[in-house]
């Protein structure tokens, strides 16, 4: 999980910033879709803060700061959660970048277990994505 963002990022050397925040929303969509972020993923976004390939004029940090009451405050809304998922779908552009984005998400749900409520989300999130 360390490298899960740099990951991401370097997988495709046309990545740009309006797919990267689509996947910081996605990872953050996911993290909160069990109500409970691990200790790991909150430490994670903290150490991988400043290592990320980020081309804004809004730092990562803050952009973390106004992203993570976004997705908590739609947390319990299937609709809201919907909406979001077709705009990071969206955002994302490319089949390709899609499908390595649904893996990694995979990847950073089973960090800590998959369960019923995650697997759900991620059911969600494919068929949204048409993956």
């Amino acid at each position: 999980m360390q490298n899960f963002f740099q990951k991401l990022f370097d997988c495709s050397s046309e990545t740009n910033q309006v797919q990267r925040e689509a996947l910081v929303d996605l990872c953050l969509l996911g993290m909160y879709s069990d109500t409970l972020v691990s200790l790991a993923e909150q430490d994670f976004l903290e150490a991988q803060s400043a290592r990320l390939p980020w081309e804004s004029g809004t730092s990562f940090d803050l952009y973390l700061q106004t992203t993570i009451p976004k997705v908590r405050a739609i947390k319990n809304d299937p609709l809201k959660i919907k909406e979001l998922i077709q705009d990071i779908d969206r955002r994302l552009g490319s089949d390709v970048f899609k499908s390595n984005a649904i893996y990694e998400l995979e990847t950073l749900l089973s960090t800590d277990g998959i369960i019923k409520i995650e697997g759900e989300f991620l059911t969600q999130v494919k068929e949204v994505m048409g993956i």
